[in-house]
């Protein structure tokens, strides 16, 4: 009895200590390589979408081969399996090889796939089928014990791959590093899961225990019905596609900070390892009753009449977040209790976490790739939340349902369904209401449009472009004043005061990162030469349909050129260009892209800089303090800096907004004669030097 005893506590210390390794290194794979390829590709919030595509659609094949694998033979499975870790092993490290960066022409989606599962597919593909498997062999050894533990257990290493790698991987190691450790840790898992593999094929190939794993079941290993099925796939589907549709929303119209999509995959994480954990922890109306409230807060957040929608908005973007991110895990919390409250017998496992994952995949399929060929905005969002809101509204009407029959019971049902009907018209009044813009498109990098309105101030109609939810450009239409300096482009601004210096220089030449509306082209004097770089084809598209500064930058006499593709490719690939000026504009939303920050990238930018030149850096941002980081550049190449914020009350707006800029220049003589004008709000930070192999966005978020 001892022995048997030992034996049960050191195989369950393995099944769970592989539990845990697994789920931990497949999820903390996915900011580590996705980190390592962003500047690659722009910096775009959309190398995220993408590569959280990718690894959906390889643990829907990870779970389709644990499902193939389970039906064979125990000798088989383990020969199959120790094969595939030996290959995954093999192809270590995980470091993509330069050989992969793009050139800057390819279509980014359809590269970015390629690039992932070159460098990490295989290993990602083992370590996604290793939670049905273990689930399945553990089943087998322990016939009398519940598997379902095991997957809260596996969720709880997801989540806590994904919480330290902010706090404790990134701030410690640059990424290169960071794929070494990664590997290593890969080789042990790969001993461990072939050790289980090896010792499950010495059980008994017909002691397959097929009852119900989960005593409160009422199924007892049943043969699930195709409706049952049905929801095992829809369930996890809406989950996985209201995930990435907030994620999407709040990085292009809350705070667009890249690693924000670890908090709602975070929360994700978590109603899964609540709900699988046990059936106690899932009652209907406990959870379905403030998801009503919070999907229907969510849609409204800044058109609820007052006081209740004004006073939350105010709060600023912590309450949008609070509540954006509160809905999300609402909604995931019902299709995930409701995804536990129909789990299968062992027989059923490995087709049921099939299914799970399939559904996740087509989520992702659908926000990734579906949404932005037919939506000109994100409009997945707003559909998420109707459905999302229908459901729960159905769920907290079964889930509250009194002991009633007859007439008690229909008056309920009416009470509930006209409490729906009601909170759906008045969502999709605020959803699908829009005022039509002159254009909308949407493509890899973001959503743009262009607007236009009668200024209530200087009289003018004025066009706007507006990137996610950000201004990024405007223009006075009337002919007299379509060359002033608008937004955060005036005179006496930054760029403004940089521009307006090279007036008495007619050969010139200035370079601008980041296209815009191309306003800064309205400084250009004859014999200038302004050079453009924009990685997105429809942002130059739009500046030249719907915008007249390149157009009038050519009829004075100054000579326009574009390099379209990612800047830092082409600087790389150019001559030097002895710019006089070169501005970092570029920006996709309000984030920021860090590959444009970098030690590697500000040696990139001298090296196309004249000797007296200047490096313009627009880092005005209402989440990121931006300041530190540029100083710390400037001090690892010997530069001065001078920091010009201009501050535009909202009551006083002519048309011009608070900008913020720093401006880096080895001219002694400039700096004497532009002093500094340092905002309020200004904080000394000790920012390490950024490359672009290691950088920590969260030691400059602004607290505020």
């Amino acid at each position: 009895m001892i022995g048997y005893q030992s034996v049960f506590y050191l195989m369950n210390f393995i099944f769970c200590l592989v539990s845990l390794l697994g789920a931990f290194l497949l999820f903390q794979v996915q900011p580590v390589i996705s980190k390592f390829i962003l500047p690659w590709f722009g910096g775009s919030p959309g190398v995220w979408t993408t590569c959280m595509l990718f690894f959906q659609i390889m643990l829907f094949g990870g779970y389709t081969y644990s499902h193939f694998l389970a039906q064979r033979r125990p000798r088989v499975q383990a020969l199959i399996h120790i094969g595939l870790l030996l290959a995954a092993a093999a192809l270590l490290p995980i470091v993509p090889d330069s050989s992969l960066k793009p050139s800057g022409a390819e279509e980014p989606v359809g590269r970015i796939l390629w690039l992932l599962l070159r460098t990490v597919g295989l290993p990602y593909f083992i370590l996604s089928a290793t939670s049905p498997l273990v689930q399945v062999w553990f089943s087998h050894r322990f016939p009398q014990r519940s598997p379902w533990r095991l997957y809260s257990l596996s969720n709880v290493g997801s989540l806590s791959a994904l919480l330290t790698y902010p706090v404790l991987v990134e701030t410690r190691w640059d990424v290169v590093t960071q794929t070494h450790i990664w590997s290593w840790a890969f080789v042990v898992f790969a001993v461990l899961m072939g050790a289980l593999a090896w010792t499950n094929q010495k059980r008994d190939n017909k002691a397959t225990p097929e009852g119900d794993l989960h005593p409160q079941s009422k199924t007892h290993g049943e043969k699930p019905t195709w409706l049952r099925r049905l929801l095992w796939l829809l369930l996890p589907g809406f989950a996985s596609l209201v995930l990435l549709a907030t994620t999407n929303h709040v990085c292009q119209d809350v705070a667009v900070i890249p690693f924000l999509w670890v908090v709602p995959l975070s929360l994700y994480l978590v109603s899964f390892i609540i709900c699988f954990d046990h059936p106690r922890w899932y009652v209907r109306g406990a959870w379905a009753l403030p998801a009503v409230v919070l999907v229907f807060l969510a849609s409204g957040l800044s058109k609820i009449p007052w006081p209740v929608g004004s006073l939350l908005h105010e709060h600023g973007f912590i309450t949008d977040l609070s509540i954006y991110f509160g809905a999300m895990f609402l909604l995931c919390m019902v299709c995930h209790g409701e995804l536990a409250r129909r789990k299968p017998g062992t027989k059923y496992l490995t087709e049921y976490y099939l299914l799970m994952s399939a559904g996740g995949a087509l989520g992702g399929l659908l926000v990734s790739l579906v949404a932005p060929q037919i939506f000109k905005t994100f409009l997945e969002w707003s559909i998420a939340l109707l459905v999302g809101f229908a459901l729960v509204i159905g769920v907290a009407c079964v889930g509250l349902m009194p002991k009633w029959r007859g007439a008690k019971a229909v008056t309920w049902y009416a009470v509930w369904l006209s409490i729906g009907v009601t909170g759906l018209w008045m969502m999709q009044s605020w959803e699908f209401k829009r005022e039509t813009p002159l254009e909308r498109t949407r493509d890899f990098y973001g959503a743009l449009t262009v607007a236009e309105e009668r200024h209530k101030k200087i009289g003018d109609v004025i066009r706007y472009f507006i990137c996610g939810g950000t201004l990024h450009g405007m223009q006075n239409t009337s002919p007299e004043h379509r060359r002033d300096a608008l937004a955060y482009y005036g005179p006496e601004t930054g760029i403004g005061i940089a521009l307006t210096a090279l007036k008495s220089k007619p050969g010139a030449r200035v370079g601008i990162i980041g296209m815009g509306v191309g306003a800064v082209a309205c400084y250009a004097e004859r014999g200038q030469t302004y050079r453009f770089y924009e990685i997105n084809p429809n942002v130059v598209r739009i500046a030249q349909k719907w915008f007249t500064f390149t157009q009038d930058l050519e009829d004075r006499g100054a000579k326009f050129e574009l390099a379209l593709g990612d800047a830092r490719l082409s600087l790389e690939q150019e001559p030097p260009q002895a710019f006089d000026v070169l501005q970092l504009d570029a920006f996709s939303g309000d984030s920021v892209p860090v590959h444009l920050l970098t030690r590697e990238a500000f040696a990139l930018y001298l090296r196309h800089l004249k000797p007296d030149g200047i490096i313009v850096i627009h880092i005005t941002n209402h989440f990121l303090n931006l300041a530190p980081v540029m100083e710390r550049a400037a001090q690892e190449f010997g530069l001065h800096t001078v920091r010009i914020a201009t501050t535009v009350p909202e009551k006083l707006n002519n048309g011009h907004y608070s900008a913020d800029y720093i401006l880096l220049t080895r001219d002694e003589k400039f700096i004497a004669t532009h002093p500094p004008v340092v905002p309020a709000f200004a904080k000394k930070l000790d920012v390490p030097l950024w490359t672009d192999h290691r950088h920590n966005l969260f030691q400059i978020l602004q607290k505020h």
